[in-house]
């Protein structure tokens, strides 16, 4: 979706005779003109893809209950969560796929991103949106550790991983993660470090596409190749998921499926069937496959409505807060939400405490979002020198 408001003269027909400018895909399929009651064109932002907000949401919720509710053990609950939550339990068993989602999302909102933009430019966003966050997640989930009722077997948090962790380099560097859902932005990182390349060369469909081709076939020649390199960037196990979301936005771009981009769909589903039982044992997901599958299956169809403008009608006014605060709400539901159920969930009962700490869980993301988030990114930007940018090149569906 083009970003910029279509202006009240663009929808007026250009002289007989006048040379015909190259539509634009995104806004040729549909005009959109703001306009008040009276008639007069409103200032303001093409409307976003809110609907994107509310699956990230739904994802992060998922895989709160993924880590609450789905271990087979006591932890976080002296007695375990099958014999508390009998059903509840069998559906959270599936909440790992949530992360799933949050890839293919960001396969396509990261190529939209990138599009048109200058390497430094798409750089500073991804700093700007990912880091200031993870840094507050970071501390808050050291001083957790160290400072908050710790489970049996939890390691205790040196002072020099937290600090390590501050850089996301964790993974490569060897050392462990202060809170186990970081591991997932190290992969996005890997993402953004070969989607720069489109970025350097500047994003065209055909470029994307043969981005899309290569990293597809990078991603099976990988781990045989023996090259540890390859296999850390080219994330074999997850790159299906990235590639379908970059293909779904070729969709966007062009308004309908086209055979290269279902071809490219076609092949990241294949792939995506293949290193599913690998992901479910690596990741400890005893649970049915073809359930996964089917439910995967489903989001390609979902991303599917969504590249086709199917869903753009979907506006509500929260669903900007909900995708908001589904980055906080991920990165500290486990460090914090944990702790709270392993203390107290004896005194308060099963579902008071489930309950009530996921409702915590949304509070302090949203605190986050509102109090360290927002003025620690105004900052960053200034530092960054970034203050000067027009409001056209934010994107029409988040930072």
């Amino acid at each position: 979706m083009s970003d910029r408001l279509v202006r009240a003269q663009d929808c007026v027909p250009a002289p007989a005779g006048a040379p015909q400018p190259a539509p634009d895909p995104l806004r040729s399929r549909r005009r959109i003109v703001w306009r008040t009651r009276g008639g007069a064109v409103a200032p303001g932002r093409a409307p976003r893809l809110a609907v994107l907000d509310a699956l990230r949401l739904f994802a992060a919720l998922s895989v709160v209950l993924f880590h609450y509710l789905a271990g087979s053990g006591t932890i976080p609950w002296q007695r375990t969560a099958v014999e508390l939550f009998p059903t509840l339990h069998r559906v959270a068993e599936f909440g790992w796929l949530g992360v799933a989602f949050f890839f293919m999302i960001s396969g396509f909102v990261i190529c939209l991103s990138g599009w048109g933009k200058s390497l430094q430019q798409f750089w500073k966003g991804r700093i700007l949106r990912l880091f200031p966050l993870y840094w507050a997640a970071v501390v808050l989930a050291s001083a957790a550790a160290r400072l908050g009722p710790r489970t049996p077997g939890e390691p205790r948090v040196t002072v020099g991983q937290m600090l390590t962790n501050l850089t996301m380099l964790q993974s490569p560097l060897g050392v462990p993660s202060v809170d186990n859902v970081y591991w997932t932005l190290w992969v996005e990182l890997c993402f953004y470090l070969i989607f720069s390349l489109v970025v350097l060369v500047g994003a065209t469909h055909r470029r994307v596409a043969n981005f899309c081709w290569l990293w597809a076939l990078g991603s099976v020649l990988a781990p045989a190749s023996g090259i540890a390199l390859l296999d850390q960037l080219l994330q074999p196990r997850w790159a299906p998921f990235f590639i379908a979301g970059t293909a779904f936005y070729l969709v966007r771009r062009a308004g309908r499926f086209e055979g290269e981009t279902l071809g490219i769909l076609a092949l990241s589903w294949l792939l995506m069937q293949h290193r599913l039982p690998a992901i479910m044992e690596g990741e400890g997901h005893g649970i049915n496959w073809k359930v996964c599958l089917a439910a995967i299956s489903a989001m390609y169809l979902l991303m599917g409505l969504i590249a086709l403008g199917k869903l753009d009608g979907i506006q509500w006014r929260w669903l900007p807060v909900a995708g908001a605060i589904s980055y906080p709400l991920y990165l500290v539901h486990q460090s914090l939400g944990v702790r709270v159920i392993w203390r107290w969930n004896e005194q308060w009962g099963a579902w008071p405490t489930l309950l009530g700490v996921i409702a915590g869980a949304v509070l302090t993301a949203w605190l986050l979002h509102r109090l360290v988030e927002r003025p620690l990114t105004r900052l960053l930007r200034r530092l960054m020198d970034v203050q000067g940018e027009r409001p056209q090149e934010r994107t029409a569906v988040g930072r």
